[in-house]
């Protein structure tokens, strides 16, 4: 029989992680499952607020690790687990009582290398699969179209592949995508399950021109070293950069920023080649 955790990465946030473990408490009615929250806390008195949530729920494990960011939680969710699959449910989303059992359903009706996703809602609109487009930015894919990530807040796939093809820690953003090129690199079927949903609250985390550098070492990661398409790597470093630079502009004062966080971003595509490389050689297990 498959067995299947939820795992869910938390980071100063008990309120939401509790109203995340109460909605699965009512879907673990539907399917039998468990749940370890992965919490890099450091503050000791929100550690003492995590336990305290976590302690009133019998079907919950509480790890404590030192991980700086998401891929790191979602590292360390993978390797305390110990179930055949994984669920990853992000700490600020509201399962629907049937999401886990339709998400399950779903990975079970596919075979070979798979990821699923569900769908979390985002104020008025419902998350869907993301195809790039030329200039370096996304936009939902199409029908029959293949996906070049899937996002990540609410998705299930094998223990063994997570610890296989990890997340990248260097990285500050753009984990989506890395995971997406890299899972494609491999032949991973990206697949999407819209019956299985989530409410996302109604906070929401945005990115200063900083993360510019996460996101176009991601895109040549991709375009160069994971999926080579020459044509693809050239759009991105001119009209990738040219956008860019546009959005920078336009949001305050912020072009040498966006130009110092361009430059970082190759450096450290540069710094980390040998390591991509080798992460995409990596043979997967049979699945």
């Amino acid at each position: 029989m498959t067995t299947v955790s939820v795992v869910i990465p938390t980071r100063n946030r008990p309120e939401k992680l509790q109203r995340c473990l109460a909605a699965l408490s009512v879907a673990r009615s539907r399917m039998p499952f468990d749940v370890v929250v992965c919490d890099s806390t450091p503050d000791r008195d929100l550690q003492a607020k995590v336990v305290d949530v976590c302690s009133q729920h019998d079907f919950v494990k509480l790890r404590f690790h030192d991980g700086k960011n998401v891929a790191a939680a979602r590292n360390f969710c993978a390797r305390s687990a110990d179930t055949d699959l994984i669920v990853n449910v992000d700490d600020d989303i509201r399962v629907e009582p049937d999401a886990i059992q339709r998400l399950f359903e779903a990975y079970e009706a596919a075979s070979g290398h798979r990821v699923v996703a569900g769908s979390v809602q985002w104020g008025d609109s419902w998350s869907s699969p993301v195809v790039m487009r030329s200039i370096g930015y996304g936009r939902a894919a199409r029908p029959g179209e293949s996906p070049d990530f899937l996002i990540g807040a609410f998705f299930i796939y094998a223990r063994k592949l997570a610890l296989a093809k990890p997340w990248n820690e260097g990285i500050r953003t753009s984990d989506d995508r890395f995971m997406g090129a890299l899972w494609r690199s491999s032949g991973v079927k990206l697949l999407f399950e819209p019956g299985a949903r989530a409410v996302h609250d109604h906070e929401h985390v945005s990115y200063g021109v900083e993360h510019q550098s996460s996101h176009i070492y991601v895109n040549l990661f991709d375009a160069m070293i994971a999926n080579p398409r020459p044509l693809r790597a050239l759009s991105y470093e001119f009209l990738g950069f040219v956008w860019g630079a546009k959005k920078a502009v336009s949001s305050g004062p912020h072009l040498f920023r966006f130009l110092s966080a361009w430059g970082k971003g190759h450096r450290a595509l540069l710094r980390d080649y040998r390591y991509l490389s080798r992460l995409v050689a990596d043979r997967l297990p049979p699945p």
